[in-house]
């Protein structure tokens, strides 16, 4: 058996590395640790969580970003990843919140709206992938008037959805993430409704969801038609998910509430 040997310059070698990483930024020390250990640090693993015995949710890599679906919940997250100190990871929503932290040696963390500081989760499995589901013009217009006639009834909202049918007859693609685009505009409306003031200032303001393809997915408002911009093309990635609707949606009304305060003044 052979035993290798340290000597004094190759310890303080050893010592001058380590303390360079921990003085140096976030980006540096994971780069550091995970050349130390062979790309190990902060790796999220595919497939099915729970989170404090109560939340489930699935994350599956796809690229450079990450996918997560909670139980129950159709919505499909595009979460972007950060490396942070020890060689830790950050994913975050595409609204700029954190969704999860991934320390060095892999423990995962959860945030959600009703636990801001965080649960532990753990993996329980494997899972399916995650993929975009075909769909027919029939199945989309199905849910543009089931999410019309949520809004009405849970939130006492008039809101119609308008796409051009004819322009979807042409792509599966195109039909799958228009799909994908108008449940979250409809999500992103609901989570933005939170109080009664919310909820009057989308009612003066919005009657009408229109879909459009862009370059990449956004929000504009043009007189009472709330226009949701989504790109075919990049799948998941191409629509802005209900988190992002929702805070884009206040940025735009308090853009407009200025705006007819300026004309009036």
């Amino acid at each position: 058996m052979v035993i290798s040997r340290v000597t004094g310059a190759t310890a303080a070698q050893l010592f001058f590395a380590l303390a360079l990483a921990w003085l140096t930024p976030s980006a540096a020390h994971a780069g550091f640790f995970e050349r130390l250990l062979n790309g190990r640090l902060g790796t999220v693993q595919d497939g099915l969580y729970l989170a404090g015995d109560q939340i489930t949710f699935q994350i599956q890599r796809t690229g450079k970003i990450y996918l997560l679906r909670f139980g129950g919940d159709p919505e499909t997250f595009v979460l972007s990843s950060d490396h942070t100190s020890l060689g830790g990871r950050m994913l975050k929503y595409d609204s700029g919140e954190i969704a999860i932290r991934v320390s060095g040696w892999g423990a995962l963390t959860l945030y959600t709206d009703a636990q801001p500081n965080g649960l532990p989760a753990v993996r329980t499995g494997d899972a399916p992938a995650i993929g975009p589901s075909a769909v027919s013009v029939k199945d989309v217009q199905f849910i543009a008037a089931q999410e019309a006639e949520r809004l009405k009834q849970q939130r006492h909202l008039r809101m119609a959805f308008i796409v051009d049918w004819s322009v979807l007859e042409t792509s599966a693609d195109l039909r799958s993430t228009a799909s994908e685009a108008m449940a979250n505009a409809a999500a992103g409306i609901e989570r933005f409704v939170q109080d009664r003031d919310s909820r009057k200032a989308i009612a003066r303001h919005i009657n009408r969801v229109s879909l459009a393809t862009g370059k990449g997915p956004g929000l504009r408002l043009e007189q009472k038609t709330l226009i949701v911009t989504f790109n075919p093309e990049r799948g998941y990635s191409g629509c802005a998910s209900s988190r992002a609707i929702a805070r884009q949606l206040g940025d735009l009304l308090t853009a407009t509430k200025k705006a007819q305060i300026a004309g009036r003044g």
